[in-house]
């Protein structure tokens, strides 16, 4: 480990104790209007978050260090460049589609998670299947950000980076598990601003540097930060790009917030707003990466001057703050570091809240214990957060990469999820297509390796690495859940099946018509009608054994 940096650990620890304050404030308030509001109708914050606090929380959250540090590796990479950055730009557009395609659907069905048409349409245990889908992927997707805070601190303060993962994590989990949305969307946009005047600062003077040559010149040459296009990997690349785009829609982090806005027409602006400024952020990590790129070594302390370069040393994924701590002046290091350390925050405490409503609404009080009382499903929401904090901790200090995490989170989201959630808001699907169409979709992507993890399949695909295997097996999944759906009603329905042997309890009826509005019988039986449905109006369905506020508010 490296000489500590005091000056360093000052800013970060005073940083802490700024969120550490904005959340305890956040927790007083939520305990306030407890008193005050039943919480039978308080599933989701009470609804009032407005356009201002809604883009700060939503934008916050969506810009992880993840996305920050994997972006500027990326572009500095050798191997990669510019060219292979559309992952993390397009991640920020995914709100974009959420919010124009889904909020509206969401809101007017009253559903509090993105699991919730799930359990409608295809019942409590498939609800389940998605949800150990959907907490997979947002392990790792909290993995990759706190990794990302760990590599950064350890290379601006000398601070060990395991001390930095499990720290940050402990405080962002301590005030999310007392002061729910509140506290994360107040303390959200705290960090949203200090992550932009850091990564704002931080440019013109890296830039600047004596070392560092000009972008422009080393933009297309060879070996250049623009990167090389290969045809010969054109399946990955396609990938690359869909992946985040809408693997990156069915998250409960995203609709968590949404979900919380006063209107639909402003949960809609928010996305797009939300969206649009995330692909903005990410423009000062393309242009740290591109400095690095553009460095030469020898004229800086890196290494005392010897000339090794980052990518020499096989060090890409510190190349964020390698580049703010030599390239710039000490403190504009400092407030860089504080962006960094803003962005991971923010996300790894959105990601916490959401597996925990989720975990309690979908999982806890649908399959496990739906007669728990108040207190137990609280204390069911707190033990599973805390269950997450250290898995994605421990997850984080085992795993290096933080471009592979960032890229693996929304893979299984893309290829299981994303398909599925869309038939169950606007198709006519059932549990026969989703189980086969699940089934088929895993087949396909386990049989195609992975391909940034240098991993073989068993099969081999036409074209090679120009197959698009992900995108290949999202298709499949959907298709496959829609035509076997399609096919199985029609022999239930026209009763060349008889109905005793609809093992799947489907909802099948003679006469033409299926069940679709309750397929699942667990799904209306356990629940109570809210008070005040979308934007003011009556609701249009029923909901679950009401939880405490603090669960998804």
């Amino acid at each position: 480990m490296s000489e500590l940096d005091i000056p360093a650990l000052i800013c970060i620890f005073v940083f802490y104790a700024l969120i550490a304050a904005v959340g305890a404030w956040a927790v007083r308030r939520t305990r306030n209007q407890r008193s005050e509001k039943s919480s039978d109708t308080i599933i989701v914050g009470a609804k009032d978050i407005g356009l201002f606090l809604g883009i700060c929380t939503v934008t916050a959250t969506w810009v992880g260090g993840g996305a920050i540090n994997g972006t500027a590796e990326t572009v500095y990479s050798p191997y990669l460049g510019l060219i292979w950055c559309v992952g993390t730009l397009f991640f920020g557009l995914s709100l974009v589609i959420a919010a124009l395609f889904f909020i509206k659907r969401m809101r007017e069905k009253n559903y509090l998670t993105v699991l919730d048409p799930f359990e409608k349409t295809l019942g409590k245990y498939f609800a389940a299947f998605y949800f150990c889908v959907e907490a997979f992927g947002g392990i790792i997707f909290a993995a990759a950000i706190l990794n990302a805070l760990g590599g950064t601190i350890e290379v601006v303060s000398g601070l060990s980076r395991v001390v930095a993962i499990i720290l940050s994590a402990a405080i962002a989990i301590l005030y999310t598990l007392f002061g729910g949305i509140y506290a994360v969307a107040f303390t959200d946009v705290i960090q949203l601003f200090l992550m932009l005047i850091g990564l704002v600062l931080v440019v013109p003077f890296a830039i600047s540097n004596e070392a560092v040559s000009s972008i422009s010149e080393t933009f297309a040459t060879e070996g250049g930060w623009s990167g090389t296009w290969d045809s010969s990997i054109a399946g990955p690349y396609i990938d690359t790009i869909f992946v985040p785009l809408l693997g990156g829609v069915p998250v409960q982090i995203v609709f968590q917030r949404l979900l919380a806005i006063d209107t639909t027409r402003n949960a809609q602006i928010v996305g797009v707003a939300g969206g649009v400024i995330t692909t903005f952020i990410l423009i000062p990590p393309i242009l740290i990466g591109a400095v690095g790129a553009s460095t030469n070594w020898t004229l800086t302390t890196y290494l005392n001057g010897t000339g090794t370069s980052p990518a020499d040393l096989g060090n890409e994924i510190q190349i964020l703050p390698i580049v703010m701590k030599y390239l710039t002046p000490a403190a504009v290091g400092y407030i860089g570091l504080g962006a960094v350390t803003a962005a991971v925050m923010s996300s790894a405490d959105s990601a916490a809240l959401s597996f925990g409503g989720e975990f309690t609404r979908n999982l806890y009080v649908a399959v496990i214990r739906p007669k728990a009382s108040s207190k137990e499903i609280m204390w069911a929401f707190r033990i599973s957060i805390l269950v997450f904090g250290i898995a994605s901790a421990t997850m984080a200090i085992q795993v290096p990469s933080i471009m592979t995490l960032f890229l693996l989170s929304a893979d299984f989201l893309y290829v299981l999820t994303f398909p599925q959630f869309v038939c169950s808001l606007y198709l006519d699907t059932n549990a026969y297509g989703t189980l086969v169409g699940i089934c088929l979709g895993i087949i396909i992507r386990i049989g195609g390796g992975e391909f940034l993890l240098n991993i073989p399949g068993p099969f081999n695909y036409v074209g090679g690495n120009r197959f698009p295997v992900k995108t290949v097996a999202m298709l499949t999944t959907f298709l496959t859940t829609v035509i076997i759906s399609r096919v199985v009603k029609w022999l239930f329905v026209r009763e060349y099946i008889p109905s005793r042997y609809d093992v799947l309890k489907a909802g099948f009826i003679a006469n033409g018509k299926n069940s679709a509005g309750s397929r699942n019988p667990t799904f209306e039986s356990n629940n109570v009608e809210l008070e005040g449905g979308i934007d003011g109006e009556q609701p249009s369905t029923t909901h679950h054994h009401p939880l405490p506020e603090t669960i998804v508010s």
